[in-house]
């Protein structure tokens, strides 16, 4: 039986104060020390995974170190569109999809855990605006026949920006198959995951975008994170998103 922290997260690129986000981000990294973490939104031309990767090695020296995995579709705006999944945990394979449509991809990456038994681990970001609710379902029904392709972890987590609200058809097509793990926590989903002061900008309406579904694991705890705002600034927060963690028992 292993016990694994997960978490996700969208970065918002390195736009939006990020010189100062920086630091925010890796505070509250370093204090949560998830065992794998799903980035969204990572800017590859500037190495913004590797550089996080990096500098929370760096502030975690004497601890199991984090290696950084990146997925992005070749093509327009990829550079600023990628994922990344940060893992401390042995990763035996590595691989993406592409949705085939705008830049949304997903990955997964299998993950040995400490008692020998194999999570699978997914990171997405499904397609932004509100209005897109038909893309989103589309790229979820393509997400779930990919999950199917994969057999035999001990259990399956599935990260990431769906951009979706609770009541939309995406998310309820998730949860016919697995279990949202700050719902089975909390009782209910946040009340809202977006937006944060950081993105002044996007008069969408707020609300939860941000998952974690958890298939063959009990979820111990689950809740937000990187949601604590600067001290000193209350409009500065590690990104335009708050993030969601879980602790799960596998086995």
């Amino acid at each position: 039986m292993s016990v694994v922290t997960v978490a996700t997260l969208n970065l918002f690129n390195n736009i939006g104060r990020w010189d100062e986000r920086l630091p925010l981000l890796l505070d509250q990294l370093t204090a949560l020390r998830p065992d794998v973490i799903g980035l969204q939104e990572v800017n590859l031309a500037t190495d913004q995974g590797m550089s996080i990767c990096r500098l929370a090695n760096d502030r975690l020296a004497g601890s199991t170190r984090y290696r950084v995995y990146h997925m992005a579709r070749p093509g327009r705006n990829a550079h600023a569109q990628a994922q990344a999944v940060m893992s401390r945990l042995p990763v035996e394979a590595h691989e993406g999809l592409d949705y085939l449509q705008h830049e949304d991809v997903a990955q997964r990456l299998r993950i040995r855990l400490e008692d020998g038994a194999a999570l699978d681990f997914y990171n997405t970001h499904l397609h932004y605006p509100p209005s897109a609710t038909d893309e989103r379902l589309a790229e979820a029904r393509r997400l779930l026949a990919w999950v199917d392709t994969w057999q035999g972890a001990a259990a399956t987590v599935v990260v990431g920006d769906f951009n979706a609200y609770p009541d939309e058809p995406a998310v309820a097509l998730m949860k016919g198959r697995f279990a949202s793990a700050h719902e089975a926590a909390q009782g209910g989903e946040p009340e809202k995951t977006w937006p944060t002061p950081v993105n002044s900008w996007d008069p969408s309406p707020p609300g939860c975008l941000d998952y974690v579904f958890v298939s063959g694991a009990r979820v111990v705890e689950a809740g937000l994170a990187f949601d604590t705002p600067h001290p000193d600034d209350d409009s500065l927060f590690p990104s335009d998103h708050l993030g969601v963690t879980a602790k799960v028992e596998v086995g």
